[in-house]
């Protein structure tokens, strides 16, 4: 007992780092404009965001900071609520490796029946946007299920008056890795068996000598 305490006490395991919120990977399901044949996004929610959002009546948002562009007429920048953190991170590839792209200002919420992501450049007179996206479940399952599993995106990437038009994309939570041990509980684990294994010969074989002494 003595010396399984020690062991499990030496042992350490690597666990997954804790996530600060959840991931998403955005690509396209469809190419409507050759400059995004290979256009791909990945962000990540402040923590509790997604819940928070889903669990929420329709036209709840959140933003992260004070709007100081033109105002008037984007009803989901009236309606939301300043908070320290939206997308923590944001990141595109126009076909080569994922990038930080850092806007100002990000903002999440919910719609009738969508998600809405939009990062943007909290510029004057008005906004410029860099990324819009407004995510739909699959046909009978809630908002929440794209916490687990592929939605539709249909989005839009560059200023909201002069930028190309929008595409469709496929968003995939990005799960989280699972713990592995680290090295040093791997060597742990080989000690005990061996020593398992070493005391269970010792035991085979002064059961074989009492054995032979009964003959």
């Amino acid at each position: 007992m003595t010396l399984f305490a020690v062991v499990f006490s030496s042992m350490g395991v690597l666990n997954a780092t804790p996530a600060n919120g959840l991931t998403f990977k955005g690509s396209l399901s469809s190419v409507s404009h050759p400059v995004f044949r290979k256009f791909e996004i990945e962000y990540t929610l402040a923590d509790g965001m997604f819940d928070t959002i889903v669990s929420s009546p329709p036209n709840t948002f959140f933003i992260d900071g004070e709007y100081t562009g033109a105002p008037g007429y984007y009803d989901s920048i009236n309606r939301a609520t300043v908070v320290p953190e939206v997308v923590t991170d944001f990141k595109f590839s126009g076909g080569g490796s994922l990038q930080p792209l850092n806007g100002e200002l990000s903002l999440f919420g919910i719609t009738e029946d969508r998600l809405y992501l939009w990062i943007l450049q909290n510029t004057e007179p008005r906004f410029t946007d860099i990324f819009t996206g407004y995510i739909k479940a699959p046909a009978g399952l809630p908002l929440s299920a794209c916490k687990f599993q592929a939605c539709e995106m249909s989005a839009k990437y560059g200023d909201g008056y002069m930028g190309p038009p929008g595409f469709d994309m496929i968003q995939t939570p990005v799960m989280e890795s699972e713990s592995v041990p680290e090295p040093s509980a791997a060597v742990a684990l080989g000690f005990v068996a061996a020593l398992l294994m070493k005391r269970r010969r010792k035991t085979l074989s002064a059961q074989a000598v009492v054995t032979a002494d009964l003959g």
